[in-house]
């Protein structure tokens, strides 16, 4: 039963991912923290999760022509730079009882503010950034991966379109790419720190993420880009008060609004397939 769980948890997190372009550990390392884990295991469950969703929306988008290789791998570079410095500071972190709050403070400050750069109506048109912003780009999305427990895609996405000016779709596809390489980098530094891998649970997420991942990028076509953003800036708020309430002991009610918006999530996409069949079927 434990297993199957797994399963279909690294799926429906695999579907996110793909359709995000955002890894999936944005949403499996509240939960694990929810549910008790210690931060490094959660953060390693989260990485091993991501490192599943991201190779195959990697692979996905690859095929849809969304990844700018070159852009992805100058990404992927300053991403492990900063992953590798930043994997010591979280272990030490968990040997004095702080790793928990510190991860929470971050999840709740960042996902906050690019949720509201997301939503707002009154968001300032800026102009393309110098190639120097790639590289800052890179090393703060590591930062933010080893520190967090995710690929950090919830960062490249909206800075690459708004900083790079590249399209949602492009932004999404290389966001993914780069953090295949940025996730496992991490993966390597926290096993180097000497935190025990978790191969059993890790691997089953894995496979759950294989077959939602390919899923969640193949449906992002039936959706506008308007549409993309204002759902991921949804879903960033709503993790960010998840994550809140864990820390005012409120655990069970954090963990539910978690489960509630995946499932609103999934109706949303349901909805929509089955609408673009319906006229699919009138025009035929």
């Amino acid at each position: 039963m434990e297993w199957l769980l797994f399963i279909l948890g690294g799926a429906s997190i695999g579907v996110i991912s793909g359709f995000f372009g955002i890894g999936g550990g944005i949403v499996l390392t509240p939960a694990l923290l929810i549910l008790g884990y210690e931060p490094s295991q959660a953060i390693m469950l989260s990485l091993m999760l991501t490192l599943g969703s991201t190779l195959t929306g990697t692979l996905s988008h690859l095929k849809l022509n969304n990844v700018n290789v070159k852009l992805a791998v100058t990404l992927g570079v300053f991403g492990v730079i900063g992953s590798v410095l930043t994997a010591p500071f979280v272990k030490w972190l968990d040997s004095v009882n702080g790793a928990a709050t510190v991860i929470s403070i971050a999840y709740i400050v960042i996902l906050s503010w690019f949720s509201y750069q997301f939503f707002s109506k009154h968001e300032k048109e800026s102009s393309a950034k110098g190639k120097g912003a790639v590289s800052v780009i890179g090393f703060f999305t590591g930062v933010i991966s080893s520190l967090m427990g995710v690929s950090g895609g919830f960062v490249m996405t909206p800075l690459l379109t708004k900083w790079i000016k590249l399209d949602l779709n492009k932004a999404i596809g290389t966001s993914i790419s780069a953090a295949s390489i940025i996730v496992l980098s991490g993966i390597g530094s926290y096993m180097f720190t000497g935190e025990s891998l978790d191969y059993r649970h890790g691997i089953v997420l894995i496979l759950g993420a294989l077959l939602g991942t390919p899923l969640g990028s193949l449906q992002l076509k039936r959706f506008s880009v308007v549409k993309v953003k204002r759902m991921l800036s949804f879903m960033y708020m709503i993790v960010a008060v998840s994550v809140l309430l864990k820390m005012l002991s409120l655990s069970a009610v954090s963990f539910g609004i978690i489960i509630a918006s995946v499932l609103a999530f999934f109706g949303i996409l349901i909805y929509t397939v089955q609408q673009g069949k319906r006229g699919e079927g009138l025009s035929g």
